[in-house]
């Protein structure tokens, strides 16, 4: 968990949590998330369980208006400082931000009208165990919502086997996966009813073409070899191939971004 990592980690983790949160597929997934769960602008109240940093929260502000209740729960204490620091600078009054585990958060049953998770599950697992969680703390009839990514990047390589190493580093370094094509499952083991899912293409043809692709790619890259996720030698030859294609504008990257919204039952 981050909470045990050095600040330094955190650090990067916080960059790359700030672009993630702008990148066009996620805030589109995130956006049709929070629209389904059918908050009242000034009258309801809303939990995001493993806020991070507190990225989502414009989008969260754009949609609850100047009142009604956010709380974001989240196990790093860096990042719920810097939420909080964030909500402040936003003017967010409403929005409170608490150290806790997903999966175990420090709310009373029924205490929310909503609520939703942005790329936690695949991190926090079992999936069903963080759902429970946030059905417990949503009031009967509200609805819960999550977003996810499968992370296998069709990216353009003249050396596939550089590919297929930095792929591999997700398998090995998320808790599930494959957690984002079995979303309308898990809400469904929960005991969710009514679940829709939709589904988000990111793409881009440059390396350059928004912060998030070089923050996630290239300069999460020493981090995934300190701690052993790919040697050295193949993240160094992978990107070294990437820049160059690049350059010639022969470079593209795509995955697969899914959301998906449940009601608690009555």
């Amino acid at each position: 968990m981050l909470h045990d990592i050095s600040s330094e980690s955190v650090a990067g983790s916080g960059h790359v949590l700030e672009a993630m949160a702008t990148l066009p597929a996620f805030r589109e997934a995130r956006r049709w998330v929070l629209r389904q769960l059918e908050i009242a602008q000034d009258a309801s109240s809303l939990i995001e369980a493993g806020c991070g940093n507190g990225a989502a929260l414009p989008d969260v502000m754009s949609l609850m208006g100047t009142t009604g209740r956010f709380v974001g729960v989240d196990p790093t204490t860096a990042f719920i400082d810097v939420a909080r620091a964030r909500a402040a600078r936003l003017g967010a009054s409403y929005a409170e931000f608490k150290v806790g585990d997903v999966r175990a958060m420090p709310c009373d049953a029924g205490e929310f009208d909503a609520a939703f998770c942005d790329n936690v599950l695949i991190h926090a697992g079992p999936a069903k165990a963080a759902l429970g969680e946030m059905a417990r703390v949503t009031r009967p009839g509200g609805h819960i919502g999550a977003v996810e990514w499968l992370p296998f990047f069709l990216v353009s390589s003249t050396r596939p086997s550089t590919a297929e190493a930095f792929n591999a580093i997700f398998k090995a370094a998320v808790h599930d996966y494959f957690v984002s094509g079995n979303l309308k499952r898990h809400f469904h083991e929960t005991g969710l009813k009514r679940v829709r899912t939709q589904t988000f293409l990111a793409h881009t043809d440059s390396l350059d073409a928004h912060p998030w692709w070089r923050a996630f790619i290239v300069h999460q890259m020493p981090v995934f070899t300190r701690i052993g996720l790919i040697d050295e030698a193949t993240a160094r030859a992978f990107l070294t191939d990437l820049e160059a294609l690049n350059a010639r504008h022969e470079f593209s990257a795509s995955f697969i971004v899914t959301a998906a919204v449940g009601t608690n039952p009555s």
